[in-house]
């Protein structure tokens, strides 16, 4: 967002009150010089703070970079910058091993995606009003489903008229672009499908893996496209709630907010790690993934009403942290460590794009369409139906950051990780049964 500075005021006096991220300029410049020159004399620790530094620095400066770039801040520059600039920097090497491997051990070792995610799941549902979020779920099921079949044969035939082959199409671009990501996706899908098909492994993996990464991005394009639609047609979006409210669900949502205060945030942090072990003890128990865990025990700690309103306060206040101070810079995060653009450039040919963009393209028409039948508002399905091409939690993060949707992210994760896990299952059974 543009920081409101008077224009009257001399250019010095304009730049020592612009902010980038939550500082003023002139302190950032300080700051990030410190951070840069350790970058590139590759002096950067490796560890959490090493990783902050290179993640921070990035994303404040791209992401104020891309809200501020006339066009292209209408479709998500802030995410998309933040994102794509870091990828391309690995790509052609330009950034010390060093650094991406300090980003590597804070996304990845240290887990910080995992907290921005779950601080989001849990904040968005203990601060929803009960009926949406219960309706939300409900309703969701029909868009993701009927999504998934028509999503999968429409660019199937397409790819067959184009030339690549109904078949290839449909196992090998179509399934791994709402197989839910790269590691709860495409890996577990390559192992079944090299299994089946005596196929080596590695090379399975390296020919699935574009078309989720290319799925990802074009659902991070429609998303920002969607939401454009919401700020020109505003009785079409929900500004982020899912599920058109009666006069009782307004009423409720309606309630004073507490003020911000640091214990809260504490009590918050507290509740997600507690709900977040939760999740991995019964994962290893029944088999379901923690992310899907904390979402049903949060879903049923708001609807049975059990924690007090302090707890629950500790939990949206520690969203709005996470996701007002962290978007930008864990883009870069998402951006080093997952978006391998040279793999997409190796396998891209203008059939693959069309195949790819045609999956994106019916799964947000899918949403659009069935929100009329559903009572949900349209802006807000059809970028929710976009989350079944997401990258997983990296891919849910990215897409709703872009269209500043983060109250989604419940319903996002379900899309992307039940979606996913039905879609891997349905198509390594029809692999088995027809080879």
């Amino acid at each position: 967002m543009m920081d409101a500075v008077d224009s009257r005021l001399p250019v010095w006096k304009q730049l020592s009150q612009t902010k980038v991220g939550p500082l003023q300029l002139p302190w950032f410049v300080a700051f990030s010089i410190v951070i840069f020159l350790a970058i590139y004399t590759e002096t950067v620790p490796v560890d959490m703070l090493g990783g902050f530094g290179i993640i921070l620095s990035l994303g404040w400066l791209l992401g104020k970079i891309g809200g501020v770039i006339p066009g292209l801040n209408k479709f998500g520059g802030s995410t998309i910058l933040s994102m794509l600039v870091p990828a391309v920097l690995v790509m052609y090497n330009l950034l010390p091993d060093n650094s991406i491997q300090a980003v590597t051990m804070l996304m990845s070792e240290a887990n910080f995606l995992d907290l921005y995610v779950f601080s989001l799941v849990t904040g968005s549902i203990l601060g929803m009003n009960r009926q949406v979020l219960v309706q939300g779920f409900a309703r969701m099921v029909i868009p993701m489903l009927v999504g998934l079949v028509l999503a999968m044969l429409i660019p199937a035939v397409i790819g067959q008229f184009i030339g690549l082959g109904f078949e290839d199409t449909l196992f090998n671009i179509v399934t791994p672009s709402m197989a839910g990501g790269i590691g709860g996706g495409v890996l577990p899908l390559a192992l079944g499908y090299s299994d089946i098909q005596g196929i080596d492994y590695g090379e399975m993996v390296a020919t699935l893996a574009p078309a989720s990464i290319l799925a990802n991005f074009f659902s991070i394009a429609g998303a920002a496209i969607v939401s454009q639609l919401g700020e020109r047609q505003p009785a079409l979006t929900g500004q982020g709630q899912l599920v058109r409210q009666g006069e009782d669900m307004v009423i409720e949502n309606n309630r004073k907010e507490t003020p911000v205060n640091y214990q809260s945030i504490g009590i918050g942090l507290f509740l997600l790690v507690a709900v977040y072990l939760l999740g991995n003890i019964l994962q290893g128990i029944i088999g379901l993934p923690a992310a899907v865990i904390v979402i049903f025990v949060s879903t049923v700690l708001k609807y049975f009403d059990v924690l007090p309103r302090s707890v629950e306060d500790g939990a949206k206040q520690l969203n709005g942290l996470i996701s007002n101070v962290f978007t930008a810079p864990l883009m870069v995060g998402l951006g080093i460590i997952y978006l391998d653009l040279q793999a997409v450039l190796d396998i891209l040919t203008w059939q693959y794009l069309i195949v790819v963009v045609s999956v994106v393209v019916v799964l947000g028409l899918t949403g659009l369409i069935l929100s009329k039948y559903l009572n949900m508002y349209p802006v807000e399905a059809s970028i929710l139906s976009l989350n079944q091409s997401a990258m997983g939690g990296t891919g849910n993060v990215a897409i709703l950051a872009t269209s500043d949707r983060q109250s989604l992210m419940p319903f996002a994760q379900v899309a992307t990780r039940i979606g996913g896990a039905i879609t891997i299952s349905l198509m390594i059974t029809l692999m088995k049964l027809f080879g």
